[in-house]
């Protein structure tokens, strides 16, 4: 449903609120949405809203429209799939040429809660090892990231030095696993708790951008499970760099 204290824009929860109905099947291929007035009256919305709602469905491929008879759902489209690297935060700063730090804020094991458990497909209360670090590019924080892995693949793990050693590099380094492919789902957020608005140095309302990763070995093991909180908005540099071909 719509909520209006979210700074999520309304035409976008309107958007996503339709859209779940397709994926859910409750909106099937062929099926008619409802008119532009029925949706303002049932989700409070101006008419500019539904219509800049309904237009990014289109342009997406959800929805289709026939003159004079109204708005329908198309065959599901299926999703974009984005092909991504399993190289750390800190290699890909670097490969890019972006000053980077980590600060670790928590490094230890824990018992593995029930939603941790189901993400690496281990007992429930199983020990993990816990990573909690704030990221920061050119001095500014950028990210929050904790990840768990089975501490029965890393032991003594927690006494490495997070802050100067990618955690990529010494899973692979010093304990054999070479990652070999992942998932990341993305979904726009607002900060949840007091502290991730304080590392942040963001306001309470601000959006940011929630991330949840699974990584696996060729086998389809998983190793890591990060959730990541990025703020919406932050200012990297760039600059052009030339070669003189003599």
């Amino acid at each position: 449903m719509i909520n209006r204290n979210s700074p999520i824009p309304l035409y976008y929860q309107l958007m996503q609120e339709i859209k779940n109905q397709i994926d859910s099947g409750e909106l099937e291929p062929g099926d008619a949405i409802p008119t532009e007035i029925e949706l303002m009256e049932k989700y409070d919305v101006s008419r500019a809203t539904v219509r800049q709602s309904v237009l990014h469905l289109v342009n997406e491929g959800y929805l289709r429209r026939i003159k004079a008879k109204g708005t329908f759902v198309n065959s599901r489209p299926e999703k974009p799939k984005f092909i991504g690297t399993l190289r750390g935060f800190a290699q890909e700063m670097k490969e890019k040429g972006v000053p980077c730090k980590t600060k670790v804020l928590v490094k230890h094991i824990i018992p593995s809660p029930l939603k941790i458990s189901e993400k690496l497909q281990i007992a429930t209360g199983s020990p993990v090892f816990h990573l909690h670090r704030l990221r920061f590019i050119y001095n500014e924080p950028v990210l929050i990231a904790d990840s768990y892995i089975p501490e029965q693949l890393c032991r003594g793990i927690e006494e490495v030095d997070f802050e100067n050693n990618s955690l990529y590099d010494v899973l692979e380094q010093r304990y054999g696993i070479i990652l070999h492919h992942g998932r990341r789902d993305f979904e726009p957020a607002v900060p949840s708790a007091a502290e991730d608005v304080k590392l942040l140095d963001i306001s309470s309302r601000t959006p940011i951008l929630y991330v949840e990763s699974i990584v696996c070995t060729q086998d389809d093991t998983p190793v890591e499970y990060v959730e990541i909180k990025m703020r919406g908005r932050f200012t990297v540099d760039l600059i052009q760099t030339f070669s003189l071909k003599l």
